[in-house]
């Protein structure tokens, strides 16, 4: 029987600590919005581009992720009020990374 629990156990705290991780990173963005753009998941879900607050431009829209940018102060907190319930950073290197063309 722990032959079986100590694997669920393992695979259930690496599942949290990756929760944990992109929490502290959303929630680290919302506070000091340091990073050249915004990465939404699954955003149609939430507004269409149309929508989206005043200031706010469109680098990439998809059905599973968008990233924004915007140069006014504030714009993280603006998205989440707009709708979306996690904005995450969206940087030109590393695993949330986006290719601008």
């Amino acid at each position: 029987m722990s032959l079986i629990i100590k694997p669920a156990k393992a695979l259930v705290t690496a599942v949290a600590l990756v929760f944990v991780w992109y929490g502290a990173m959303a929630g680290l963005f919302r506070l000091s919005e340091q990073a050249p753009g915004a990465l939404v998941l699954f955003p149609g879900r939430h507004l269409s581009p149309q929508e989206l607050p005043p200031g706010i431009s469109v680098l990439k829209w998809n059905d599973i992720f968008a990233i924004l940018a915007s140069d006014d102060a504030g714009y993280v907190g603006a998205l989440y009020a707009a709708g979306f319930p996690l904005v995450f950073p969206a940087r030109s290197s590393g695993c949330l990374s986006y290719r601008g063309r």
